[in-house]
């Protein structure tokens, strides 16, 4: 349990890492007009939502208990997009979706909880289809 822990803490640690490195050794003309490398299209992302994705998977397999869980939805859903580059900001929120798997783990009150927090961080109209249904999982958790 605590390995897969430490391995969704370590999936954004790395992610960061691998952001600091492109930022070291990118050219100030990198992505300009297409040409060159360009953030947005480098596979860190890709590698970061893998990362979390099988620490997510390790989480559920050895069925956590509630805090485990709890502690895991909230490190995913309280990631501040803010400070990070924009298209790690996306990232960011795109990843919310593995929380999905492990809201049935949750208590009810933690799943309310955390359902008014994260219905508060996002305004209704700009929830992304993936917010929608992390909110819709923990509001049908919340109520059983």
């Amino acid at each position: 349990m605590e390995e897969s822990m430490a391995a969704l803490d370590a999936a954004f640690e790395l992610y960061r890492q691998d952001l600091e490195n492109y930022a070291r050794t990118s050219k100030p003309m990198d992505g300009f007009l297409g040409f060159g490398r360009a953030l947005k299209n480098e596979p860190c992302h890709d590698q970061f939502d893998a990362r979390v994705k099988e620490a997510v998977d390790g989480l559920c397999a050895a069925s956590p208990t509630p805090e485990d869980a709890a502690r895991a939805v909230a490190l995913l859903l309280r990631c501040d997009p803010d400070g990070w580059p924009q298209p790690a900001q996306w990232m960011l929120r795109a990843v919310e979706r593995h929380t999905l798997p492990l809201i049935p783990f949750l208590a009810p009150e933690t799943a309310a909880a955390l359902e008014k927090e994260y219905a508060a961080r996002y305004k209704r109209w700009e929830r992304f289809p993936v917010q929608k249904e992390v909110l819709k999982a923990l509001k049908n958790r919340a109520e059983k």
